[in-house]
């Protein structure tokens, strides 16, 4: 075929299966780098994650170009140099830590810092000048109200992760080799809005999933999300823009598969966030009614004193986490794809997310239940890949 290809980073991550699915299925030529695990050989991997697409579709997809390899060793890199500079168009770089706070030789900084600076040099001297790149909307910082245009404008970068993707971002940008750079920040991005899916609990999940661990130590009604809010100097009134994962892969794709829109920075935002105060009755709720709480006469029973001690000292991590979030311009991408608006992130979704994660164990098992679909006026590209990943 002549056509040649594009390379995908990061895609057994839950965003990067989804683009995989969405690409492939548009019958693009990609190239996708994978590290084998200790069971699964690289091609074995991706192998999984097509087929679980392939039955999600009820089609047959073509198979992308394994290159087995880790991003931070170069070894891949050199054995296949010669094949990027003769059949390599564009570079997608979706890989990426999650990790709040590590040392400057540990994560986040060595996926977003020096694993970006990799794919820069495979770009500059393979010749390839086409990079769509995944950045983070929270490269806004402490920024009150952030544009899509902006990027350096004085912001506190309040954790590593933050202050990583910011520095990772701006090196992309003052990378003179790479003609045409397409920018994309999604907020935090959530499991499937129709399936529940997800394989990476950060976020969201990670507020709910502490909530769920020590609220089997109490009796029902012995303790208010409200409460926790102002035990966390919050008054409510703050903001979490949570998008899901099949939105964020949809308009990617709409975005990438149309040359007009490459060349320009997208926020994939919500323009209606919920309240934090919708968040936390909502992780109450999910906790009371899909956890196991403790009997009043269990002698282990714990009180609301002793969960608000212990969640305030593992929360502390996502203490920046919770504070509020600017507020998002994101007029390239609805101007880009007025089609597709971001589901609202109501209590009805939120809840859905929470059910699949608890009953799934955080990842660690299916759903004791089968939670069925549900139905939105929002067009869904994409299902569930079913694969566990470490990166997203």
């Amino acid at each position: 075929m002549t056509e040649k290809y594009h390379f995908l980073t990061g895609s057994t991550g839950l965003l990067g299966s989804y683009i995989l699915g969405n690409l492939l299925r548009k019958h693009y030529q990609l190239a996708v780098l994978v590290r084998p695990s200790k069971r699964l050989s690289a091609e074995h991997r991706i192998d999984k994650i097509v087929t679980n697409w392939e039955h999600e579709y009820n089609e047959e997809l073509p198979r992308p170009l394994v290159i087995s390899g880790d991003l931070l060793n170069k070894a891949w890199y050199h054995e296949h140099r010669d094949w990027f500079e003769q059949h390599c168009q564009s570079v997608i770089h979706c890989a990426a830590s999650l990790v709040f706070y590590g040392a400057a030789n540990d994560e986040p900084w060595i996926s977003n810092v020096e694993g970006t600076r990799g794919i820069l040099e495979l770009c500059r001297e393979t010749g390839i000048e086409n990079l769509h790149y995944f950045s983070t909307a929270y490269v806004a910082g402490s920024s009150k109200q952030f544009y899509e245009h902006e990027t350096d404008i004085g912001q506190t970068l309040r954790n590593d992760y933050e202050q990583s993707k910011f520095d990772a971002e701006k090196m992309v940008r003052t990378a003179e080799y790479i003609k045409q750079l397409t920018v994309y920040r999604p907020s935090i991005v959530v499991g499937d809005s129709r399936t529940a899916f997800t394989t990476t609990f950060h976020g969201f999940y990670a507020v709910l999933k502490l909530a769920h661990t020590l609220v089997r130590r109490l009796p029902l009604g012995s303790t208010s999300g409200r409460n926790l809010l102002s035990a966390l100097g919050m008054n409510g009134s703050e903001h979490k823009n949570f998008v899901p994962v099949d939105w964020v892969a949809g308009i990617f794709e709409h975005i990438f598969s149309n040359p007009d829109y490459h060349g320009k920075t997208y926020h994939l935002t919500s323009p209606e966030p919920p309240l934090v105060t919708d968040f936390v009755d909502v992780v109450q709720d999910a906790v009371e009614t899909f956890s196991t709480l403790a009997d009043k006469t269990d002698p282990q029973c714990a009180s609301e004193d002793w969960f608000f001690r212990n969640y305030l000292d593992q929360i502390q991590i996502y203490r920046a986490y919770l504070q509020d979030d600017p507020q998002f311009d994101s007029v390239n991408t609805q101007t880009a794809v007025p089609h597709l608006p971001c589901p609202r992130m109501d209590r009805e979704l939120m809840l859905f997310l929470a059910r699949y994660a608890i009953q799934s164990q955080f990842g660690k098992r299916k759903p004791t239940h089968d939670i069925p679909h549900r139905q939105l006026l929002t067009p869904s590209t994409v299902l569930s890949p079913f694969e566990t990943v470490d990166h997203v």
